[in-house]
């Protein structure tokens, strides 16, 4: 993958434009998260239970096949209802969106008088308290949230490629990548 300075220009291109798809397209996202984790759990199901199947009988275990078929029975009942996953996962990055305000409220409260960034924290901490509440109870805002995060990291990410790939344009010798 590092060999050429402009396939990592190319991925880092690639990654950026796919950020920017992720934030304007915030629902659609959000169901292919949830269409996925309903095929991997699937696979990964049918995989324990080829292995189970293909195992020497010594090594068979009654609880690592009916985890096996509980996850594949999971994983059709994600597949089968993408809505629920949907609100599912919403919640929880709800759920952590709001934890980490919580904590940051904490923290900015306890050293405000020593810093004036303890009020940073305090203010990004409720906002991040407001934004977990209504990610957990509007699904759309929940899909804005969850689309934020990833296309942040993709862009960061394409973003990060992009410069790499000009300093292993520029420096190759030093960086010792041929």
């Amino acid at each position: 993958m590092f060999k050429k300075w402009w396939v990592i220009l190319i991925q880092g291109i690639l990654l950026f434009i796919l950020g920017i798809y992720i934030f304007n397209n915030p629902v659609e996202v959000l169901a292919g998260i949830s269409l996925w984790f309903g095929i991997l759990t699937v696979l990964t199901g049918i995989t324990g239970v080829f292995g189970w199947i293909f195992g020497g009988k010594d090594k068979r275990e009654s609880v690592s096949l009916l985890w096996s078929i509980f996850s594949v029975l999971f994983g059709i009942f994600v597949l089968g209802n993408l809505l629920v996953t949907m609100k599912a996962v919403t919640i929880i990055f709800g759920i952590w969106v709001l934890l980490a305000g919580c904590g940051l409220i904490s923290t900015g409260w306890s050293i405000k008088k020593e810093t004036f960034i303890g009020w940073i924290l305090f203010f990004i901490g409720l906002f991040s308290v407001v934004a977990g509440f209504s990610m957990i109870f509007n699904l759309f805002s929940g899909a804005d949230g969850v689309a934020t995060i990833l296309g942040i990291q993709v862009i960061l990410s394409g973003l990060a490629l992009i410069m790499f790939s000009f300093v292993k344009k520029l420096l190759p010798e030093k960086l010792r990548i041929k």
